[in-house]
């Protein structure tokens, strides 16, 4: 080949590498403006909720909720120290969310620590169990110690200074008790019912001759009423507790002080046996 044309061939072959290249970055422009265009679509212009702030100062964070253009939402994080004891060496696990109904409440939940011991912290307004299933017949949430010692559950008042107690640490002694500044109420709108046919075999100990205790059983009521002989006053509270099924509804009618009381049925064959005790 001569020299001549040897220079021509390399000129032409620049020239096309040249035009390859132009019409490559070319190619990509228009790709990249297109994307463009798609991305400002109106459902990807959509605006996601506030996020969460980053956990800041935990040792170890995971973010949960979000992906590559939305932000997180929901966080798993450790933490050195606890929301109620900030103190080093009472480390914390926090969870923490949105509401679904109001985007901008934080909602979170924490197993750390305070004074007294092991703690779970919350800052939403309910926290539940969902125990068991169908199988299993609902759930039981049951508390006992890990010494044979029992277990107690107590509810606190708002300043921390008083409780009611549910308490089974003594195995011969279950107790229902409350702080020494309160009475204990029980209160249910369709009256308390107690499925024991011993009603005072524990407890309240009264001498039968004191005419404040007795039964009613085989009695013959009268029209739908019984009138039970008692030392009453005008005063006394009589408590009733039925030992057989009644007929119909009931209730303590006349209290005459000296002559006992007398307990009414809304039907007229009422046969009712029932435990009694009055209290002054």
């Amino acid at each position: 080949m001569s020299p001549l044309l040897s220079t021509r061939t390399g000129r032409a072959g620049a020239a096309l590498a040249a035009l390859l290249v132009v019409l490559n970055v070319t190619l990509i422009a228009l790709l990249l403006a297109e994307r463009a265009s798609e991305s400002e679509s109106p459902a990807a212009a959509t605006l996601p909720p506030t996020p969460t702030p980053v956990p800041n100062g935990a040792m170890w964070s995971l973010g949960t909720g979000g992906d590559g253009v939305n932000p997180y939402v929901e966080w798993v994080a450790v933490y050195p120290v606890s929301s109620l004891w900030n103190v080093l060496g009472a480390p914390s696990l926090r969870f923490s969310d949105q509401s679904p109904e109001d985007p901008s409440m934080d909602r979170s939940f924490e197993i750390g620590f305070y004074k007294y011991g092991p703690t779970w912290h919350t800052r939403n307004g309910i926290v539940e169990f969902w125990v068991g299933g169908p199988e299993d017949g609902g759930g039981t949430l049951s508390i006992i110690g890990n010494d044979t010692t029992g277990g107690q559950i107590e509810v606190r008042n708002p300043t921390d200074t008083g409780h009611i107690s549910l308490d089974y640490r003594n195995a011969a002694h279950p107790m229902i008790t409350v702080d020494d500044e309160n009475a204990l109420a029980i209160k249910a709108t369709r009256g308390i019912v107690s499925e024991s046919t011993h009603t005072f075999m524990q407890g309240i100990r009264i001498a039968p001759e004191s005419e404040r205790i007795g039964q009613t059983n085989g009695a013959a009521w009268d029209a739908g009423a019984i009138t039970v002989e008692a030392a009453v006053d005008a005063d006394s509270i009589v408590l009733i507790t039925p030992i057989t099924e009644p007929r119909g509804r009931w209730w303590v009618d006349d209290v005459a002080p000296g002559g006992g009381f007398t307990v009414r049925s809304s039907v007229p064959d009422e046969d009712m046996a029932f435990n009694w005790l009055v209290l002054n």
